[in-house]
């Protein structure tokens, strides 16, 4: 999507909905709206730094390779971005033990007008 600004072309970023649902729904804290290039920058970003995501990943089967898997083998863990998308949209709720962790770009904003707006 391209804006003009005095002239000048800016590129606004996408816009991207990280949710971790679990079988009672959402909460107020499986929800954050980033702005991003793309789905990997986002993929990355939570490889880089797991533990600012914990909200997210900590219910998920993910949690244990990214936060302690290097630790306990020596090694790196070795996914790249586009692993990580694979194995978020691989997760699923089950029961109250796992959630379902995905990533949506939101590819539209709908204004909702009041009755005195019309």
């Amino acid at each position: 999507m391209m804006l003009t600004n005095c002239n000048r072309r800016v590129k606004k970023m996408p816009l991207f909905l990280i949710t971790s649902v679990c079988d009672e729904g959402v909460y107020e804290n499986s929800f954050k709206i980033v702005e991003a290039a793309s789905k990997e920058q986002v993929a990355q970003a939570i490889l880089d730094n797991p533990w600012v995501w914990e909200d997210f990943l900590r219910s998920t089967t993910l949690w244990w390779d990214l936060t302690r898997y290097e630790y306990k083998y020596g090694e790196p863990l070795g996914w790249t971005a586009k692993n990580l998308l694979e194995r978020i949209e691989m997760t699923h709720v089950d029961g109250d033990s796992d959630n379902q962790m995905r990533i949506h770009e939101i590819k539209s904003v709908e204004k909702i007008r009041s009755q005195h707006q019309l």
